[in-house]
């Protein structure tokens, strides 16, 4: 049944639905939460920051690996920050960095410029300016692997990547993208043109559906068959962000891509990725067991 449009902005307001406390304080605590723990991972890894891949204000990345770490075939794992494209940023979201260099993948934090300053379409290009800047890199460091996360907005460019050709050239090959890590995402953009997130991308009706993944699952499908793509929400995600990504997981699975659907418990749609910053988090655990640096 569908949702009345002046119910919309109830049902695309993850905080609203945090069972730990109230709107404002699950916001407030979730900046707090990831930027000491951002802070934190500057000193405990080597990285290498403010890396430039366009010519954008934000368009920067930071790369880090353990201390002493070994960097040549190693997977690369590709975070794409959440904020419905107009909030947070890359000084913000390396909390999840230690664990996953500290299990031997090389993490590579990516920055975007931010609605009002850009169109959605502008956001997209920006991503996959830097999708293109990693597997180059990739290359260079013969990774045996790139994988793509992203939290909420960001679950939502991830997955518009995994729609992308890059092998137009030789210094690029999508197949080396193998797995994505898709949290609390929205992939049918058309209920929040009627709502207060629009005000600074507005889009059209057409603009939110030619950018929503389930526009072009069958695209995503078939670039991504021999991907492993792990969708996971919060036990109090919000009914709408809970149903969106269980039917895109239905979809890529019906198409016969290899899926995986993770509903976390005792979690809202701040502390399920927040969580990432801890080694024995049960995401983490499934995150480096897919790229193969589970012991």
């Amino acid at each position: 049944m569908a949702i009345p449009p002046k119910e919309l902005d109830y049902h695309y307001s993850p905080s609203r639905w945090s069972h730990r406390m109230g709107s404002d304080e699950v916001i407030e605590a979730h900046i707090n939460t990831v930027t000491q723990a951002s802070r934190e991972a500057t000193w405990l890894l080597n990285c290498d920051g403010e890396i430039s891949y366009g010519s954008g204000p934000l368009q920067k990345l930071d790369i880090f690996t353990a201390k002493n770490a070994q960097i040549k075939g190693v997977p690369i794992f590709v975070f794409i920050h959440g904020g419905y494209w107009h909030m947070m940023g890359r000084a913000k979201s390396s909390f999840l960095a230690p664990p996953l260099a500290k299990a031997g993948s090389t993490v590579v934090i990516v920055g975007y410029d931010l609605a009002p300053a850009v169109t959605m379409d502008k956001i997209v290009s920006e991503i996959k300016q830097a999708i293109r800047f990693v597997l180059k890199l990739a290359k260079e460091r013969q990774s045996s692997g790139v994988y793509l996360c992203g939290h909420s907005a960001g679950a939502h460019l991830a997955a518009v990547m995994l729609a992308c050709e890059f092998s137009d050239d030789d210094a690029f090959d999508s197949e080396i993208i193998k797995g994505a890590f898709l949290v609390s995402g929205v992939y049918d953009l058309r209920p929040l043109v009627q709502t207060t997130v629009n005000e600074p991308l507005k889009m059209t009706e057409n603009d939110a559906w030619r950018l929503s993944p389930f526009s072009f699952v069958g695209e995503i499908a078939a670039q991504s068959r021999q991907r492993d793509i792990l969708f996971a929400v919060a036990e109090y995600d919000s009914p709408e962000f809970r149903r969106q990504s269980a039917e895109m997981e239905k979809e890529l699975r019906s198409r016969g891509v290899k899926t995986r659907f993770i509903d976390v418990p005792d979690t809202d749609h701040f502390d399920v990725i927040e969580k990432l910053k801890k080694e024995d988090y049960s995401l983490t655990k499934e995150m480096i067991r897919l790229m193969h640096l589970s012991k």
